[in-house]
């Protein structure tokens, strides 16, 4: 039950993850439109930048339908594109169901002051609803994508046959999206009980909170299961929730997006942007961790730890993908990881305490873009980057001390020398390991679901007694992971490309 229930999870997560990529450009264009439009750009600038703007509120206003049918279509097994036309439908009838009900009961809320802000509605696509927020999309997308997988490859015979197949998955979803639209009127309030109850705890425990959030965030980032943590305070109302100019927005990052899009609206960044730092470990942890293995490396090997290791730590800084650099020490020393993880949690504590507002989840170029449209007075990014220095220099150190009192054999102090990294980074030509991921899973035959997140390809196997993880060692991918029957590689930035690859090898078709 357990391997199951981690298996959904991760599932979940990966299809979460694609959305959220999206959604780091949204925030990118935001930022650009809001820059656009500030006082002192030309009239036509400044209409250009509006009109970007107004596009990207779309988007923003509507991330429920966008999660709806994103998660239904990647976690769909097969014909995507007639799973996705059912979770649009799906979602609009969930509004018209739900719209209906709350008026036939006479439960529809009286707008206040600050419109249905507060009064447990909302107004989305046109329709007066249960306020849900993204957990709409997040509920019945893997609802449409469940019943989808189920219903969508039953096919009848003759006359019946158009009732088959995609069409019978859309039948089936009638009575459940009828049932789901008139039960959340009764059960979703109290869910939004729990849910503020969780933030409030949350923000009472004050820093703690804080730390707790950043360790858990980025020590569970071997299991896959860190996503669980971080998208739900950055996309839901677990983050929190609040009204700028007439819209209500939930989630840390989504509460960031729109502050940044109407800077005018706003007198102080909102609390929730404790939840929206993780990227500071990224780009000043990496950078520490990385000076203190060059200066702990035998000296006739610093070169090479140099050259296998500047791509991974640029694209850590950068695009905040840290995935390839972990896994380059986390086998050596999981008490190394541990001291990574504790590191996150106080300098990220540390951060809320000395009243920095800096918006980062990713790297450095999303933190200088998405902070550049807002006042400094408001992001106090000047401490974000003080304390960025700081800690540069302490995890340098206690990496260095901890490497060298416990003898620990990261990258430059192995008796063998490590040469995957620096082939990941030198080669694009991934064939050859291709077919040594096939034997490493076991087999074609053994193969039950090919997928990947940011920087991972995720293989579901049949019969992990099959499986040879040894053999990932030959190849370019940075190391590899079993968790259940699930195998996850790691490759790194070129993940999509060697999972296209890894698919058309197989013969997979989804």
């Amino acid at each position: 039950m357990k391997e199951k229930f981690i298996k959904i999870m991760n599932k979940f997560s990966r299809s979460m993850t694609g959305i959220v990529m999206f959604l780091a450009i949204m925030g990118t264009v935001i930022a650009l439109a809001t820059i656009l439009k500030l006082e002192f750009m030309p009239a036509p600038v400044a209409a250009f930048g509006g009109l970007i703007s107004s596009m990207m509120d779309a988007m923003l206003n509507n991330l429920s339908l966008i999660f709806c049918i994103g998660l239904t279509t990647t976690m769909a097994k097969n014909k995507k594109v007639d799973a996705a036309l059912v979770a649009a439908i799906s979602f609009l009838m969930f509004l018209a169901v739900n719209n209906a009900w709350l008026t036939s009961q006479n439960m529809l809320a009286e707008p206040g002051e600050m419109g249905l802000f507060g009064t447990g509605q909302a107004m989305v696509l046109g329709f007066q609803v249960s306020d849900m927020g993204v957990f709409l999309g997040m509920i019945l997308g893997c609802i449409t994508a469940f019943v989808f997988n189920k219903f969508a490859n039953v096919e009848f015979n003759d006359m019946f046959k158009i009732y088959g197949g995609s069409r019978l998955a859309f039948a089936v979803m009638i009575p459940v999206v009828l049932i789901l639209g008139v039960g959340v009127t009764y059960i979703w309030p109290t869910v939004n009980e729990g849910i503020s109850a969780t933030t409030e705890f949350m923000k009472d425990a004050g820093p703690l909170g804080v730390f707790a959030y950043a360790f858990g965030n980025r020590f569970l980032i071997p299991t896959g299961l860190h996503h669980m943590i971080w998208m739900p305070f950055c996309f839901t109302g677990f983050g929190g929730v609040v009204e700028i100019s007439g819209n209500v927005y939930s989630g840390a990052a989504n509460i960031f997006y729109a502050e940044m899009a109407n800077p005018g609206a706003i007198t102080a960044i909102h609390e929730s942007v404790r939840f929206a730092t993780f990227g500071f470990a990224k780009a000043f942890g990496v950078l520490g961790a990385f000076l203190a293995f060059i200066k702990t490396a035998k000296p006739e090997r610093r070169k090479q730890v140099i050259s296998m290791l500047l791509p991974s730590v640029f694209v850590a800084m950068v695009a905040g993908i840290t995935e390839p650099f972990d896994f380059m020490f986390l086998f050596a020393s999981p008490l190394l990881w541990l001291a990574h993880g504790l590191l996150t949690g106080l300098f990220e504590m540390l951060l809320w305490v000395l009243g920095s507002r800096t918006y980062m989840i990713y790297g450095l170029l999303d933190m200088v873009i998405c902070n550049l449209p807002l006042d400094i007075g408001l992001t106090k990014i000047h401490i974000f980057l003080i304390v960025g220095v700081i800690a540069v220099g302490v995890w340098f150190v206690v990496f260095q001390v901890m490497i060298k009192k416990l003898d620990l054999k990261t990258p430059g102090r192995e008796l063998v020398t490590v040469e995957g990294p620096t082939q990941a980074n030198s080669s694009s030509d991934w064939d050859q390991d291709i077919q040594v991921f096939i034997e490493a899973v076991g087999g074609i035959d053994n193969i039950e679901t090919i997928e990947n997140c940011f920087t991972r390809l995720r293989i579901d196997v049949k019969d992990v007694s099959k499986v040879n993880e040894s053999l990932v060692e030959k190849t370019q991918a940075t190391g590899s992971i079993v968790k259940g029957n699930n195998v996850q590689i790691i490759i790194g930035m070129k993940v999509q490309e060697v999972c296209e690859i890894f698919k058309t090898a197989t013969g997979w078709e989804e």
